[in-house]
């Protein structure tokens, strides 16, 4: 199991923080007036981790092959930020660190744990991290007010965002969460999106009710009654379900998918300094990356076997049920004609318009938002567990 420890480094993101919360919370949630961002507690590092083969592509959906590691090129420490704590779905990444993936790519990764999408997005944009993994609207609003970022191969190519609450709330349309608590972290991408959800099914933004929370901290509060509802990733749902059904209570969840609101979401991301100044480096990080996508995809066991053991936390069944969800929503048509993380231009679009019209914003093209430069072409052949 990787060591856990807690790296703390001021980092001037006061103004970040504040240019993207403003924008993505939209006054539904109290923000403080001035905030610092220190490096959250580490989750695992590429030191001393045992290499073996990742994988490319031939040219063409055909089964992947063993790829020779990079020779001669130095090890870089980098820090990759992830969009939340880490359960099931981020399974891949630690198949990344362990399989040896960075590590051919010339990477010794630390891999840390993020607080909501707003929240990493900051922290990449003030330079604060290396690499990240986070939310395309929330980028799209962040890009609004000059976070120069791109999305450069997407995970969750279909929408995961959902509100959750018990059938005992008798919460039954999403009409019903007016005057309701929800909870929620302040970054979180579901949150974010909220707004434009909230339009769509003629709610007011307003009449819910936020409260704050840390991510862990949202199935106690709603099993013991202290909000009505919560907002989250339908990958999130199998823990959900899984607390409800200790205390006797039955869980409910809200797909936005379900109710119009259907974007691209979570994605790598590459700033626009490193793509200008660095796309070798920005490329090797992406094609690494992906290929441990392809790679756990077709080993899921084993993946999970690896997640597990940095993350021994985690429920084992829950992360299984993470994980499935995860490979569903990234394993849609558009991946399995263009190959997976590849970004659609007409979905882009839409993702864009909508994010413009729904929350106001200006200045924001697709070309602005995203890139397939450096996506390589893996086809992984989906193995049941």
């Amino acid at each position: 199991m990787s060591r856990l420890r807690t790296i703390h480094r001021r980092v001037c993101v006061i103004a970040a923080l504040h240019l993207i919360a403003g924008a993505v919370i939209g006054g539904s949630a109290a923000t403080s007036s001035a905030q610092e961002t220190a490096r959250p507690p580490i989750l695992g590092s590429g030191a001393g981790q045992a290499s073996s083969s990742s994988t490319i592509p031939n040219d063409g959906p055909v089964p992947l092959r063993l790829a020779q590691a990079q020779v001669g090129r130095p090890t870089e420490k980098i820090t990759f930020l992830l969009d939340f704590t880490p359960y099931g779905k981020h399974a891949p990444f630690f198949a990344a660190l362990d399989k040896g993936f960075w590590k051919d790519a010339g990477f010794d990764v630390t891999i840390v744990k993020g607080e909501g999408s707003a929240t990493t997005i900051s922290s990449y944009a003030a330079g604060a991290v290396d690499f990240a993994f986070s939310d395309t609207p929330t980028l799209i609003l962040a890009r609004s007010k000059g976070a120069l970022i791109k999305v450069a191969g997407v995970i969750h190519d279909k929408s995961l965002y959902a509100f959750g609450t018990l059938e005992e709330n008798n919460i039954k349309t999403p009409q019903d969460l007016k005057g309701k608590r929800i909870g929620s972290s302040v970054g979180d991408a579901s949150r974010v999106m909220f707004p434009a959800f909230a339009k769509l099914n003629g709610i007011d933004p307003d009449s819910v009710r936020w409260v704050d929370m840390t991510p862990p901290a949202r199935a106690a509060s709603l099993m013991l009654g202290q909000v009505d509802a919560v907002v989250l990733f339908l990958t999130e749902g199998p823990t959900f379900s899984a607390k409800a059904k200790e205390v006797g209570k039955h869980w409910k969840v809200f797909p936005y998918a379900d109710y119009g609101l259907d974007l691209y979401s979570h994605g790598l991301l590459v700033r626009d300094d490193l793509i200008a100044n660095q796309p070798d480096r920005a490329k090797r990080f992406i094609e690494a990356t992906m290929k441990a996508w392809a790679w756990s995809i077709e080993n899921p066991q084993e993946a999970l076997a690896i997640f597990l053991k940095h993350n021994p936390a985690v429920d084992p069944d829950q992360a299984r049920e993470h994980f499935r969800i995860a490979i569903k929503h990234l394993l849609t048509d558009t991946a399995k004609r263009e190959g997976i993380g590849y970004i659609d231009a007409e979905k882009m679009r839409r993702t864009v318009d909508f994010v413009s019209q729904y929350f106001n914003i200006k200045g924001v093209s697709v070309d602005d938002v995203y890139t397939n430069q450096f996506t390589p072409k893996l086809f992984p052949k989906e193995t049941a567990f």
